[in-house]
C-alpha cells in the first residue's frame, strides 16, 4: 500500500512538472514571437527608407555612379557614357609597329545595358527582408560595381584590322619566279606572321570588361603563324610558254599608264584554278598609284582621264590568254573600235563594271611576264606546263559582219565667233564582228567555233558653228540652219548671215 501510494504522488509531481515546462515553453514562444515582430519591423524601417524606383546609394555602372537614379534615367546616362568612350583610341600593336582606331571605328557598344541597369535597380529590392537589409547594409560600407558588359562589332573590328594592322605583320612570303636567259630563276619562299583576328578580339573585349579604365589604351594583338600559298616546288613545273602576245605601245603619257598596268601584272602567278581581275590587279587609276591623265573612251568620246590606256593593257593580256587556252570568265568590248587590235580581240576596262576575268584552268601553275621591250612593244607572255596534243596549234580570226559610217553632226556654239567651225568629237565607223578559234593538227584545220560577238557603236563628227554676234538676226539665221543639219544651208546661212552683221557694222 505505502508503495502504491509513492507511486501516485511521484506521478501527480511529474505532471505538475511538465504542466510548468509547457507554461514557460509557451511563455518563451511569445517572447520570441514579440521580439521577432519587433525585429521584422525594424527591418522593415530600414530597408523602405529607400525609394522604390530610385536606385540605391554606392552602386556603379563600371565606373560611372547610378545611385539615386531611376532606370531610365541610368539608361540614358550610360548612353552618354559610352558616347565618351567610343571617341577614345585604341593603339595596336604588332612587334615594335603599331596602328591607331577609335573605338566608335570598331563597334564598341554595350551586350545588354539595360539588363544591367535592372540589375542594379533591383538590388537591395529584391528577395527576402533579411537578404534585403544586408545588402542595403553592405552599401554604406562598400560600392557595388557592376560591368557594363562591352562588345564589338566583329565586322567593323575585322575591317580596320584588314586596313591598318594587318600590314603590320611581317607577312610569309610565295615563292617567285622570273624568266633568266633561257630558263627560270626560282626564288624560295619564307613562312610568316599574320594578326589572328578572332584572337585579337576577344582579348580587346577581356581587357574592355576586366581591367579598363576608360582611357585610350595599347594592345600588343595575338598572331599566328602564316604559311606561304605558293612554295618554290610549285613552281618547278613552269618550263613552257603557253601563249604570247604584243601591241605597240605608242608614246606621251599614255605610255606611262601602260608601263603602270603592266609593271602591277608581271610576276603574277596563279595556282591550278586561281581566278585574274586586270581590274583589280592594275587599280586604283590615280596619280598616287602611278597613273597619269591620258585619252580614254566615255560616252562615246575621247576624253583625258586617269589611267588612260588601260584598256590597251587587257587587250594585250586578253590575246596572251586566249593563246594560252586559258578560261576566260568575264571579256567586255569597248564601246567604239581601237585601233591597236582587230574588232572582237579588244577587252575593255571601265569602273567596276567593265573588267577582263580569266581562270587557270591548267592543273599546273602559271606565270605571267609581261613587259615593254626595246622595240617598244607591250608583250605578255604565260607560261606553264604544256599539256597540249604535239603539233596542235591555234589562231584567231576576226570576221566584221556589219558595218555603219559614222555621220556628221552640227552643234551651236554660243561662245564662237558667228560662222567659226570647229571639229570636235572622235568620229569612228561603228561595227559588229565576232572571233573565230581555229584549232589546227599538224597544219591541218580541225574545229572552227566562235569565242566572242562583239558591238562597236558609231561615233558622228561634232562641227561645232560659232554663233557669237550683237546682231541678234544673223545669229538667229545660222541658228535655224543648224538645227536643219544640212552642210549647205548651213554654209549659206554663214554667209548671209556675215552679210547682215558687215552691213550693219557700215552702218547700212
Amino acid at each position: 500500500m505505502a508503495q502504491n501510494r509513492r507511486k501516485k504522488i511521484s506521478r501527480r509531481m511529474t505532471q505538475k512538472r511538465r504542466r510548468r515546462m509547457r507554461i514557460l515553453f509557451g511563455l518563451a514562444v511569445l517572447c520570441a514571437i514579440v521580439l521577432t515582430g519587433a525585429s521584422y519591423l525594424v527591418l522593415y524601417r530600414y530597408v523602405s527608407k529607400v525609394p522604390e524606383h530610385k536606385i540605391c546609394d554606392n552602386i556603379y555602372i563600371g565606373n560611372v555612379n547610378v545611385s539615386g537614379l531611376t532606370k531610365k534615367e541610368a539608361r540614358e546616362l550610360m548612353k552618354e557614357h559610352l558616347q565618351e568612350d567610343m571617341a577614345l583610341k585604341i593603339t595596336m600593336k604588332v612587334g615594335d609597329r603599331s596602328a591607331e582606331a577609335t573605338l566608335e571605328e570598331l563597334g564598341l557598344s554595350y551586350k545588354d545595358i539595360g539588363k544591367v541597369v535592372d540589375k542594379a535597380a533591383g538590388y537591395g529590392k529584391k528577395g527576402r527582408l533579411f537578404t534585403r537589409y544586408r545588402q542595403i547594409k553592405g552599401l554604406k560600407k562598400e560600392k557595388l560595381v557592376l560591368g557594363e558588359g562591352f562588345v564589338l562589332d566583329a565586322e567593323k573590328t575585322k575591317a580596320v584590322i584588314d586596313e591598318r594592322v594587318e600590314g603590320l605583320a611581317d607577312h610569309a612570303v610565295d615563292a617567285s619566279i622570273a624568266k633568266s636567259g633561257d630558263g627560270f630563276e626560282i626564288i624560295k619562299e619564307k613562312k610568316g606572321k599574320t594578326v589572328d583576328e578572332k584572337a585579337s578580339e576577344e582579348m580587346i573585349v577581356d581587357y574592355l570588361n576586366d581591367r579598363w579604365d576608360h582611357k585610350g589604351f595599347k594592345v600588343k594583338m595575338a598572331v599566328k603563324t602564316e604559311e606561304p600559298s605558293i612554295k618554290a616546288k610549285d613552281l618547278e613545273s613552269i618550263k613552257d610558254e603557253l601563249g604570247s602576245f604584243s601591241t605597240d605601245a605608242g608614246g606621251g603619257e599614255r605610255w606611262k599608264n601602260l608601263k603602270t598596268g603592266v609593271d602591277k601584272i608581271n610576276g603574277t602567278i596563279l595556282m591550278p584554278g586561281d581566278e585574274l581581275s586586270v581590274h583589280d590587279t592594275t587599280a586604283p587609276y590615280d596619280a598616287e598609284h602611278g597613273y597619269v591623265e591620258a585619252g580614254s573612251y566615255e560616252n562615246g568620246q575621247v576624253v583625258d582621264s586617269f589611267g588612260g590606256g588601260i584598256c590597251q593593257v587587257s587587250t594585250t593580256l586578253y590575246n596572251a590568254v586566249l593563246y594560252s587556252e586559258l578560261e576566260v570568265l568575264e571579256r567586255y568590248p569597248h564601246s567604239m573600235l581601237v585601233a591597236y587590235v582587230d574588232p572582237s580581240r579588244d577587252a575593255a576596262i571601265a569602273g567596276d563594271y567593265l573588267d577582263l576575268k580569266f581562270k587557270n584552268s591548267y592543273e599546273t601553275p602559271v606565270y605571267i611576264a609581261a613587259e615593254i621591250d626595246s622595240a617598244n612593244q607591250m608583250r605578255f607572255t604565260i607560261y606553264g606546263k604544256d599539256t597540249r596534243a604535239e603539233g596542235r596549234t591555234v589562231e584567231y580570226e576576226s570576221e566584221t559582219l556589219t558595218t555603219e559610217d559614222y555621220g556628221v553632226t552640227y552643234k551651236e556654239n554660243k561662245e564662237a565667233e558667228l560662222g567659226s567651225v570647229q571639229y570636235s568629237g572622235s568620229p569612228h565607223t561603228g561595227k559588229t564582228a565576232r572571233l573565230w578559234k581555229v584549232v589546227y593538227q599538224d597544219g591541218a584545220e580541225v574545229s572552227r567555233d566562235i569565242i566572242n560577238n562583239s558591238t562597236y557603236e558609231k561615233s558622228d563628227q561634232i562641227i561645232e558653228v560659232g554663233t557669237l554676234t550683237d546682231n541678234a538676226e544673223a545669229a538667229e539665221l545660222v541658228r535655224k540652219a543648224i538645227s536643219s543639219q544640212d552642210k549647205a544651208a548651213i554654209d549659206a546661212a554663214i554667209a548671209e548671215a556675215k552679210g547682215l552683221s558687215a552691213g550693219e557694222s557700215n552702218g547700212e
